[in-house]
């Protein structure tokens, strides 16, 4: 696909304005309908995974982080984290994955990952 940015979609403005349901992930997060069904859809728990673990090394800094994933070239992805004002925080680089978007943005917020629409 071409330049596809998840949060740009019509297929996202589904989950406008919050989330019906909350579900319990691993190491005490809740995702939201917009991230189960992004996970579902684009078969990508382990983004969510990924999410979930490094989340915890700035969450003492951070409560409010933007997580970043970004197709760079071919199949090769960086994942960053910015605290919300685009300072990034930290950087994970993903040498293969087979994400069919080009990028996507997800929030975490007191241990929930949401899309920002979902807000």
């Amino acid at each position: 696909m071409k330049d596809l940015r998840l949060n740009n979609t019509i297929e996202f403005n589904q989950f406008l304005g919050g989330s019906e349901n909350f579900y319990k992930y691993k190491f005490g997060i809740l995702i939201t309908d917009g991230v189960k069904y992004l996970a579902d859809k684009y078969e990508c728990y382990w983004l969510v995974d990924l999410i979930s673990i490094h989340s915890r090394d700035i969450k003492d800094t951070q409560d409010f982080q933007v997580w970043i994933l970004k197709r760079l070239t071919g199949s090769y992805f960086k994942l960053s984290v910015e605290d919300g004002n685009k300072n990034v925080i930290k950087v994970i680089d993903i040498p293969i994955s087979h994400f069919e978007a080009d990028e996507v943005h997800v929030w975490l917020e007191n241990e929930v990952i949401y899309l920002p629409n979902e807000r």
